[in-house]
């Protein structure tokens, strides 16, 4: 094992610390996203609640409005020397509140005479124009446009004059005007559109396209296209319902738009396949223009990898050029010019065929987890159990396992992800 250049550890734990039992199940954590700038952070819970958080690189509102020039802060090829400068400021970055408001409330569907619930599947941030934030927050079925803002609470001090001297002013100098004054600054959280009725399953995903103007959702069978500007209709783009529902043999799990090219997007499949659709070649993307699958998996068929070829989660890289696909077992990095395999694929644990059994039949084996990107593309990360994580560079093809609950551990070396990790068998 090598050293790397940099050392990792757990900087900062939000919530409530106490036992996973006593805490009430509207206050589980069910989404969460970065903005583009890393400087915001948002949440969302099962209560329908989303929650801001606020790094301490944003002091003042002169601040704000120079990060607004940064639009891809994490992007951006410095010397070595400003290097160093960041890599200093970035040491003491802690987050605070900024603001909460209550996004999705329960909801009854008359027609389907089932329960909407208000838990927050998704959020997505709008790159900002001003000093508002924008961002779309969606739970089931319905996808809201958020502004949060800061509003001035003003008070008007009195005059500084009796009522009875008023009488007496004879010139304009004896004139004493009152002054305004900020009291406090409340952020705002106001609704600014409502997009629904297109969706008759779940919302399993959102994602803003390049252009700023239009965003895809997608549930089981379907990906919609809409525009900010307009709530009341939206273009389908992907069907898999098919005539007879019978017939159905695979569904959408994950879908998302390309970071550069607005007509580019991928979406994930059941089965373990990924399809990229161009929206320049047809308007309905059922023929997707690439689909990416493992042939190591399909040919090794079997009732358990069947199950865990199921794709969680897939992400863009920041340049567009690779695609991290999450299914139960692995971690895969994909080459948009290469379809046949995955450049890299990283295990995230120990998956014998005794213990498969034990996942299957105390049904863990159907759980889902998310990836993501480092800003810089180098590393991929994604969550296990037991407040454990992986993080992986994956052109090295090296892993680290991360204790979350541990905040004064530090972590500075990288295992072969060929080789067993110790502590894998741990976290299940």
């Amino acid at each position: 094992m090598e050293d790397v250049p940099f050392k990792w550890r757990v900087s900062q734990i939000f919530g409530d610390k106490s036992s996973i039992e006593k805490i009430a199940e509207q206050d589980k954590i069910s989404a969460l996203e970065f903005d583009s700038t890393g400087n915001y952070i948002a949440v969302g819970d099962r209560g329908g609640r989303v929650i801001l958080f606020q790094s301490n690189r944003i002091s003042n509102e002169s601040e704000e409005e120079s990060d607004l020039e940064e639009e891809e802060f994490f992007n951006e090829e410095k010397e070595d020397e400003d290097e160093e400068e960041n890599s200093k400021k970035k040491k003491g970055l802690q987050y605070k509140f900024y603001t909460e408001f209550q996004s999705h409330e329960p909801e009854f569907d008359y027609l389907k005479s089932i329960d909407i619930e208000e838990k927050i599947n998704k959020i997505q941030w709008i790159k900002r124009r001003n000093r508002s934030h924008l961002l779309l927050s969606t739970n089931d079925q319905t996808i809201k446009l958020w502004k949060i803002f800061s509003k001035d609470t003003e008070l008007v001090t009195e005059l500084n004059i009796d009522q009875e001297e008023i009488q007496g002013i004879n010139s304009p100098k004896d004139l004493v005007f009152p002054k305004v004054q900020v009291e406090e600054i409340n952020k705002e959280a106001y609704n600014k559109r409502t997009y629904g009725n297109a969706h008759a399953y779940n919302i399993n995903a959102i994602s803003l396209c390049s252009d700023d103007e239009v965003f895809i959702s997608s549930d089981e069978l379907r990906i919609n296209l809409w525009h900010l500007e307009r709530t009341d209709k939206s273009f389908n783009i992907v069907d898999l319902k098919p005539d007879d529902l019978e017939q159905l043999s695979e569904v959408i799990t994950c879908s998302q738009f390309h970071p550069s090219e607005s007509s580019q997007f991928i979406y994930s499949l059941s089965k373990g396949i990924i399809h990229l659709g161009d929206l320049r070649q047809s308007a309905k993307c059922n023929n997707s223009v690439r689909s990416f699958e493992d042939e190591e998996t399909s040919v090794n068929d079997s009732f358990f990898t069947e199950i865990m070829s199921n794709i969680a989660d897939i992400k863009y890289s920041p340049c567009g050029r690779y695609i991290l696909s999450r299914d139960y077992s692995t971690l895969k990095v994909w080459d948009v010019k290469m379809e046949s395999k995955p450049v890299a694929t990283l295990c995230v644990g120990d998956f014998s065929h005794s213990k498969l059994c034990e996942l299957y039949e105390n049904d863990f084996i159907f759980d889902k987890f998310e990836c993501n990107w480092s800003g810089d593309g180098k590393y991929v990360i994604t969550g296990s159990y037991e407040n454990y994580y992986y993080l992986f560079d994956w052109k090295q093809n090296k892993g680290m396992l991360i204790d979350g609950s541990k905040t004064t551990k530090i972590y500075s070396k990288f295992y072969e992800t060929n080789k067993q990790n110790e502590n894998s068998n741990n976290i299940f």
